[in-house]
């Protein structure tokens, strides 16, 4: 589990450790136990529960997002729906004399408050994710999944890009031009591996990746097929548009310049490309087979002519 965000956050679960510890101190300062035979324990299990989970559902928000205006309004709205919550399962065990009773009173008095704040909070979030979106189009496209995406590129994996060219295919005959499919292949990735080290050439892919996904376009779906391969979908793209098209994504590839941890490291990457377009008898596993072996050819040819 990785706590970077969490220790962000300190002041927040200080301000959370502080306002659960002083309504303990509060309640069990001018309550009385009740004793085990009138506690109702379907009550206590119930409003425990709720109590822990709001908890959780703040441990996770925290752990999950950075510093921000929205992770502040999430945060204030659970902490605050969670006091009414607490006092309310600390009501199960306590009694208060008549001059106290006004704790019982209000323990539902902050919830409200704090659904208006997670209100206005999931509207910011709401914004927040539709710039995102943005960010991750060329990612994600219509479905979002964290299982089917590769953690090093941080694009698409290779299963979700299945599914998109089947997808595709059976909106074939709806479309005028159909679609085309470019893989790309990094040059003698093994060599750089051995030279560099896995953990460069992780840093490789993953900058690659960023360079890939910034000379498509907004509606083409990216992904890192298998090792150092790379597959483009060009949706309503003829062959030679995707040509055209796939050009100008090697021009920018072939120009990008690996920086590594010393100067000394400063590579350009030659890439092999293998373009089809998709027909009416096609199936997925046909059009990766015949990308596969395009690729092959291609790498083939750049052996034999360096």
């Amino acid at each position: 589990m990785n706590l970077t965000f969490l220790k962000l956050h300190r002041s927040l679960l200080f301000i959370l450790a502080t306002m659960l510890i002083c309504v303990l101190t509060l309640t069990l300062s001018y309550g009385h136990y009740k004793g085990h035979n009138n506690i109702d324990w379907f009550d206590v299990a119930g409003e425990g529960g709720i109590t822990i989970m709001t908890l959780l559902w703040i441990f996770f928000i925290l752990l999950s997002r950075p510093k921000g205006r929205v992770t502040n309004l999430l945060f204030a709205g659970l902490a605050i729906m969670n006091l009414s919550m607490t006092l309310d399962f600390i009501d199960e065990f306590v009694n208060y004399d008549k001059n106290q009773a006004w704790l019982s009173t209000i323990e539902s008095i902050p919830a409200p408050f704090g659904m208006i704040l997670m209100s206005i909070a999931l509207y910011h979030w709401h914004q927040e994710q539709m710039s995102i979106n943005l960010q991750l189009r060329n990612r994600e496209r219509f479905y979002r999944e964290h299982q089917l995406s590769d953690a090093i590129s941080g694009l698409a994996s290779a299963d979700y890009m299945k599914s998109q060219i089947n997808r595709e295919l059976n909106l074939l005959h709806h479309n005028e031009h159909g679609f085309s499919l470019l893989m790309i292949d990094i040059a003698q990735f093994d060599c750089f591996n051995r030279q560099f080290g896995a953990k460069a050439g992780d840093k490789l892919l993953h900058e690659f990746a960023q360079v890939l996904t910034l000379n498509v376009r907004k509606n083409d779906l990216v992904c890192r097929y298998a090792s150092d391969c790379f597959i483009v979908l060009l949706p309503d793209t003829p062959l030679n548009m995707a040509d055209e098209l796939s050009r100008s994504i090697i021009n920018a590839l072939e120009s990008f310049s690996f920086q590594g941890s010393t100067k000394k490291t400063n590579i350009k990457q030659k890439v092999h490309r293998s373009l089809i377009t998709a027909q009416h008898d096609d199936s997925t596993s046909a059009l990766l087979s015949k990308l596969h072996k395009g690729l092959l050819n291609n790498k083939r040819l750049f052996e034999q002519t360096a």
